[in-house]
């Protein structure tokens, strides 16, 4: 009984352990069991990938269990070829290799439009742009039946009705039909726009008294037809003010008047009334800066404002501020008064200036920003072996413009910038001189990574004698814009003793490539040439530049690192240049 129990018991155990073993084999085999991966033959180009976008949706099927699957592939293919007008494919499964399952496809006779019938009512109907978009669908008689566009057509219909104040738009019907066996689909599309929606009363609902200061800026009429738009286009001026940090106009749809009316907030929240900015930067020209601003934005209901900054460079320290007053447009249209004092020791020159001025600022004007000005200058400097102090009242204008495409990897663009200054014994000044300076860059793509990038810059002075110009009013050139390879404001006429002078003339031309070579980075190379001088006589005074750098692309723009050879030098010069900052 003994010797039968023993038995027993190990039967037992034999079993328990061939129960546990079991499950545990049965787990390796599935675990070495693979997820099937499809090799798709017989199609190309957006059939392949469409169908690939819709086989890659199926759930994980294991290698083992494809037989199980083949309804789920067959349909997943049929649909990613339906979505593209294919109907009636043929589908062969070919043999699973390893855990690549290989599908033979033929796609057949693609299904075409046959009718297309698309219809409006309501006041879209005599709407020129909703004409335009009927004369403009992205499906035609005759095309291949692609949903997608069927879907696209729809949605313009739907987005143009939002965009232009049709609220009420509905689908009275939308359905396209497939006959496969005719290889031919028909549309028809009925779009009821309803009544067309108009701007009602507009409020201002605002943290602080803002008067009629945005008046210019609101283009939104009450009574006038909807536009989105132009509710954009007033979100965006009155944030250009840099008066609000929240801008918001909302639209109140659902309290349109029995006349469709809609009632318009314009809601903002101004700025906090103290505002400070620490900034830290660098350049080759100057060395290591910091600067400190403090701007009051929003004085005053007339949208007055006040800002000064100071800045700190090893050559260069400067305070200066700005009072801020609108005349119309907040934005494109005011008067400054500035005034600041600077201090510079930077090679030959010792200055200190003492400025006041008072600017009538128009912006965009034909593209163009002019500002005319009146300045008072007093200069107190040593230049060379000159010292002296000279006080200036100076009329002038300038006018500026930029234009980019591209955001901040710029593709293309130009900046022009010139300005006419003169002062006259007859205004209290110490010398009479009439002075131009202006600027041109231009930016422009070739290819796909490659941008052309040429500069030209031209100043002239006509005074008796360079002696009676204090240095901010002589020309210098060299430098990270305009010479690369020599010293900032280095290259200008000298005296006898090789210090330098400055000059009546200045002309800077440059010439430059960039090529993209990855995502942020693009290699340039470049050629500069420029000189400063009181007569042109000939080229020996010219400098030329050479060299090549990396830009590294920033939200704040490219930063760039030069290294530049004067290649006119008998013992050519070398230096690194470094900027960052917008391009144009």
């Amino acid at each position: 009984m003994t010797y039968c129990n023993a038995i027993a018991r190990r039967i037992l155990c034999l079993g328990l352990l061939a129960a546990l073993l079991v499950p545990a084999a049965e787990a390796a085999d599935k675990s070495a069991v693979k997820n099937v991966s499809y090799d798709v033959s017989g199609l190309d180009g957006e059939l392949q990938s469409n169908v690939e976008i819709y086989l890659s949706q199926l759930p994980p099927v294991k290698s083992d269990r494809v037989g199980r699957y083949e309804d789920d592939i067959t349909e997943a293919v049929r649909n990613g070829l339906q979505a593209l007008g294919y109907y009636q494919p043929q589908i062969a499964f070919g043999k699973l290799d390893g855990a690549t399952l290989h599908l033979e496809v033929t796609p057949g006779e693609p299904v075409r439009f046959r009718h297309i019938k698309v219809t409006l009512s309501g006041d879209a109907d005599h709407d020129q742009l909703f004409k335009t978009l009927l004369e403009q669908l992205p499906i035609k008689e005759g095309d291949v039946l692609r949903h997608d566009r069927y879907e696209s057509t729809k949605s313009r219909l739907q987005t143009l009705a939002l965009q232009r104040g049709y609220f009420d738009a509905h689908f009275e019907a939308n359905q396209v039909k497939v006959y496969p066996e005719a290889h031919a689909g028909d549309v028809d599309i009925a779009f009821a726009s309803g009544p067309r929606y108009r701007f009602g009363a507009l409020k201002i609902d605002s943290d602080e008294d803002v008067g009629e200061l945005l008046n210019p800026l609101i283009t939104i009429k009450e009574g006038e037809p909807y536009q989105a738009s132009q509710v954009t286009d007033v979100s965006r001026s009155v944030a250009s003010t840099k008066y609000f940090k929240n801008v918001d106009v909302i639209p109140l749809i659902d309290q349109a008047d029995s006349e469709h009316r809609i009632p318009i907030i314009l809601r903002l929240r101004a700025k906090a009334d103290n505002q400070v900015e620490l900034g830290l930067g660098a350049s080759s020209d100057e060395g290591p800066r910091a600067s400190v601003s403090w701007t009051k934005p929003f004085l005053n209901k007339y949208g007055h404002s006040f800002t000064t900054d100071l800045t700190v460079s090893a050559p260069r320290q400067e305070a200066t501020f700005e009072y801020r007053i609108p005349r119309g447009d907040p934005i494109n249209q005011f008067y400054s008064f500035q005034g600041g004092y600077q201090y510079l020791d930077q090679e030959d020159t010792e200055s200190q200036q003492l400025t006041f001025a008072l600017h009538r600022w128009d912006k965009k004007t034909n593209d163009w920003s002019r500002d005319l000005f009146l300045r008072t200058l007093f200069e107190s400097y040593k230049q060379a072996d000159q010292e002296d102090d000279v006080f200036l009242v100076i009329p002038g204008v300038s006018f500026n413009r930029t234009r980019t495409r591209g955001g901040v990897d710029l593709t293309w663009g130009d900046s022009e910038q010139i300005t006419i200054e003169t002062s006259d014994e007859a205004l209290g000044s110490d010398t009479h001189f009439v002075r131009v300076w202006g600027r041109t860059k231009w930016l422009r793509s070739i290819g796909q990574n490659g941008r052309i990038i040429a500069r030209a810059e031209q100043g002239a002075v006509f005074v008796d004698t360079i002696d009676d110009l204090p240095p901010s009013l002589r020309f210098f050139t060299g430098g990270d814009q305009t010479v690369r390879g020599f010293g900032y404001r280095t290259i200008a006429p000298r005296n006898a003793d090789g210090e330098l002078v400055g000059g009546k003339y200045t002309t800077a031309l440059s010439l430059e490539y960039d090529h993209r070579i990855a995502e942020k980075w693009r290699l340039a190379g470049f050629v500069d040439t420029g000189t400063a001088t009181n007569r042109y006589t000939g080229f020996d005074d010219w400098k030329v530049g050479t060299g090549f750098g990396v830009r590294w692309l920033t939200p704040i723009g490219p930063i760039s690192i030069d290294l530049a050879f004067g290649v006119s030098e008998e013992h050519v010069p070398w230096r690194i240049h470094f900027t960052m900052g917008p391009e144009l």
